[in-house]
């Protein structure tokens, strides 16, 4: 197959990889997978990443803003994309972005497009513009362009079942469901002390991996460090929004900086030497509607790494996680269920099991099925 796929951001820059880097570098070993690449000036300094997959840029104005940038370049967006589709000769297209997606329905002709709807965008969009009329007006643009999206795609992928229900809500008849997943082969299980040792660390240690936008909960945690015996480690960077400073500001003012080592962006490669070091991985998530029905990636690395997870309480995730996690309501429940998890020897090939069940390769597979099935159904018609 030839497969375009339009990401959400830069493939090969973006400092956490989307869970498309992972499935299209698998099915790149089989079929030519072109990517649309988006040279956010965000993320000129990163390091680039390595893949598979054939790379266009479709940048001509680089800005800051991910709003701005998707609006400036729409229209050379549109031609570049239709260039794609033309010279390489393109089967099916999967997805994932809001202007993107919503351009390439009118150049598109008879191509069967896969829409993949992990998040629910109109609130992780307005997300980058907290407390503000902006964030407003951009949440009310991007829900009435994914809609038209959704509805004029062949197929949606999505990762659980409560956000296949919303899209079936909302008139979108053909939805599979696909979790996120974890590469085993890089999240290696090693001694938590020699861990702790090599990064510095010592006692017992708590922590958060991820980026720090404020659909996360890291308040909470930090308002509970007054009470517990334990060091937290913040591994993630800040991408779009204030959200690092802002946590760094309450930890100060509640006087348990000192308990806090913030690392700031850690390759991915590396990120298992860092999980090694807690002795419990944290998903703090606030209560909006994007967290309550999408179930992210970071749960499963805390789990290949042999380690416990204990998670504010998501409808989606107690459904396909079940009590293989942790969960916890508020401040009080998290201070009580922390101690009690500390408190406690765990089986950490127990959990790494777990993980093996949603390694990316499976996933991928999954993912190849429901597109081949979707070109076969383009094909009769």
């Amino acid at each position: 197959m030839n497969i375009l796929v339009i990401p959400t951001t830069d493939w090969i820059r973006h400092p956490v990889p989307n869970r498309l880097n992972f499935i299209f570098d698998i099915l790149a070993e089989n079929h030519n997978v072109h990517v649309a690449h988006f040279t956010l000036k965000k993320f000129h300094q990163e390091k680039e990443r390595n893949t598979r997959c054939i790379l266009h840029n479709l940048t001509t104005v680089d800005v800051d803003d991910p709003s701005s940038y998707y609006l400036i370049n729409s229209l050379t967006h549109l031609v570049k994309l239709r260039n794609i589709i033309k010279m390489e000769k393109i089967d099916v297209i999967v997805s994932a972005n809001i202007l993107p997606a919503f351009a390439v329905n009118f150049i598109k002709g008879d191509l069967p497009l896969v829409f993949d709807y992990l998040d629910h965008y109109e609130e992780s969009a307005a997300t980058y513009y907290p407390n503000s009329f902006f964030g407003k007006i951009v949440k009310t643009g991007v829900k009435s362009i994914i809609h038209y999206n959704l509805k004029k795609s062949n197929s949606v992928i999505t990762v659980t079942e409560e956000f296949k229900q919303f899209l079936h809500s909302i008139g979108v008849k053909d939805v599979h469901v696909i979790p996120n997943g974890v590469d085993t082969t890089m999240f290696k299980q090693i001694s938590t002390e020699v861990a702790k040792k090599d990064l510095g660390l010592d006692g017992i240690v708590i922590g958060y991996v991820g980026s720090l936008e404020y659909w996360v909960d890291l308040e909470t945690v930090i308002k509970a460090l007054p009470e517990l015996d334990v060091k937290l480690l913040v591994v993630g960077p800040g991408l779009f929004t204030d959200y690092g400073e802002m946590i760094k500001e309450l930890a100060d003012k509640l006087g348990v900086l000192d308990k806090i080592t913030f690392t700031g962006r850690v390759e991915y490669h590396d990120l298992y030497k860092y999980i090694s070091a807690m002795d419990l991985g944290l998903n703090p998530l606030k209560h909006v509607k994007k967290n309550e029905i999408t179930v992210g990636g970071k749960i499963f690395n805390y789990l290949a790494c042999g380690k416990p997870v204990l998670s504010s309480r998501m409808i989606a995730l107690e459904t396909l996680m079940d009590d293989d996690l942790y969960y916890y309501d508020d401040l009080k429940s998290f201070i009580n269920m922390t101690n009690k998890i500390l408190s406690q020897i765990h089986d950490g090939s127990k959990y790494m099991q777990i993980a093996r069940d949603f390694d990316w390769k499976n996933i991928a597979n999954e993912y190849e099925d429901v597109i081949q099935k979707v070109l076969h159904e383009s094909n009769q018609t």
